[in-house]
């Protein structure tokens, strides 16, 4: 997930007061370090979860418990306490505080001052090399000030992440549920083996291929950065090798010649009927990336997509990489340089060959791709599996496949960059499976879990 660099808005040059000179914020020092500690636990966040492997466990079946993240803010948290002696912090100050940002933010939001505190904090937590702490923030400190300045967060949830439930209660897992039709659900049919010589398709299923267009061949596959085997990366010691011509099973995404080797060699294994791409296009170097980073990748990787495939029809799936700042995808009503609209106008022209008009009109408005045939099984793709979201999303997509259990016949997911599959059970039981979740390898080798072989590329479905 990571991507680092200048964006687009840092070449942007900012007034005096931005810049946060002494004397401009008017503000207590201690607001701007409240803010830069929100930030700084937004960085370990979105660090963290570049790395599948340190992320996800293999999710239970039932219920689907909150995994990853969580471990990784609760580590941070202490050491922050232990560094600002924050043991002797007393509830009412922490609301002060939290108040206090709540009142300097509206006043007004000193996005420099903010990242120069969180660049501080990002280096004394050792969350990331200096380097990678300074491009990360940079990145990251307008989209964070203004989802603050937004946040219905109050200051007795704040300070009961930072203080514990004694001092209030955050819980970002929190129950909701969704109101499914009032339609009794029909009974359970249970699937029957298709005959013999029945029709069937065939699907072809990528994700996560993950282009690095600085990987550089030689360079050091286990440097300090959170990305290896490209340029910056330097050169690995003499008594081991470096990045290879074709990728290396470590720290590091492909070079596009692999990629497409990958398709190119998909030929042969076809005719397919259609491809499932399950997203995550742009590499993992999420402190270094611009909007036209990943609109680079989006239409070089689509265009060889494209290239390879032909006229076969093209089912794509948003990926939490496909944004910037990574996993930044903003609710449509959110207007103007914070929107996500850069990104999925770009989509919706990329994919247009592939897509119906009204799921050209869902792209642009939700980042989700969405078409509708009469009354037949359908399939779900997506890119995070249900067993790898928040709870309460997990949930209540959960309740919709056990609703309508007759109507879905399988599902695709990407994002674990393993092999496995999830198993969905009646809920009342908890003993008859009713739906089965695919989640496909990457493409990629990053963090030296199994890469995709061509052979588990295919799926073979019933068509009846």
């Amino acid at each position: 997930m990571p991507r680092y660099g200048a964006s687009l808005r840092q070449s942007c040059p900012r007034s005096g007061r931005e810049q946060g000179q002494d004397g401009t914020a008017g503000a207590p020092g201690l607001l701007w370090m409240g803010l830069a500690l929100a930030l700084a636990l937004a960085l370990a966040l979105a660090l963290a979860l570049s790395d599948s492997r340190v992320l996800w466990a293999p999710a239970e079946a039932h219920p689907l418990s909150p995994q990853g993240h969580p471990a990784r803010l609760h580590r941070i948290v202490p050491r922050l306490r232990d560094v600002f002696g924050w043991g002797n912090l007393t509830c009412p100050i922490c609301k002060g505080l939290f108040t206090a940002i709540n009142l300097g933010l509206k006043k007004e939001p000193n996005v420099a001052r903010v990242g120069s505190v969180a660049i501080k904090l990002c280096n004394l937590l050792k969350i990331a090399p200096p380097a990678v702490c300074q491009s990360i923030v940079h990145l990251f400190e307008d989209d964070m000030v203004e989802v603050w300045r937004r946040s219905v967060l109050s200051p007795s949830e704040a300070c009961g992440l930072l203080l514990g439930s004694t001092c209030g209660h955050w819980d970002i897992f929190s129950s909701w549920n969704i109101s499914l039709p009032t339609v009794p659900k029909p009974p359970p049919k249970p699937p029957s083996p298709p005959a013999p010589g029945a029709p069937v398709s065939r699907i072809l299923f990528l994700t996560d291929l993950h282009w690095d267009h600085d990987y550089l061949e030689g360079t050091d596959p286990d440097c300090a950065d959170p990305l290896c085997c490209r340029r910056g990366s330097g050169l690995p010691p003499a008594s081991r090798p470096g990045a290879g011509y074709w990728g290396e099973y470590s720290k590091c995404d492909l070079p596009l010649r692999t990629l497409e080797s990958l398709l190119s060699g998909l030929g042969p294994a076809g005719p397919f009927d259609m491809v499932y791409w399950t997203g995550d296009i742009p590499a993992h170097d999420v402190w270094h990336q611009t909007r036209q980073d990943q609109l680079r990748a989006l239409t070089t990787v689509t265009a060889l997509v494209r290239k390879f495939l032909g006229p076969v029809p093209v089912y794509p799936a948003v990926g939490n990489h496909e944004s910037t700042p990574v996993n930044s995808f903003p609710p449509p009503f959110i207007e103007g340089n914070h929107s996500s609209r850069w990104l999925y106008e770009a989509m919706a022209k990329a994919w247009e060959p592939w897509l119906p008009a009204e799921a050209l009109r869902t792209l642009r408005y939700l980042s989700s791709v969405e078409t509708q045939e009469g009354k037949r099984k359908v399939h779900i793709i997506g890119h995070i599996p249900p067993g790898h979201c928040l709870k309460s999303w997990s949930w209540n997509y959960y309740r919709i496949v056990a609703r309508y259990e007759n109507t879905l016949a399988a599902q695709f997911f990407g994002h674990t960059h393993v092999d496995e599959f999830e198993v969905f059970y009646d809920e009342e039981t908890l003993s008859r499976p009713l739906a089965v979740a695919f989640l496909a390898p990457s493409a990629t080798t990053y963090i030296g879990l199994n890469p995709v072989s061509p052979t588990s590329l295919q799926v073979t479905v019933c068509t009846k």
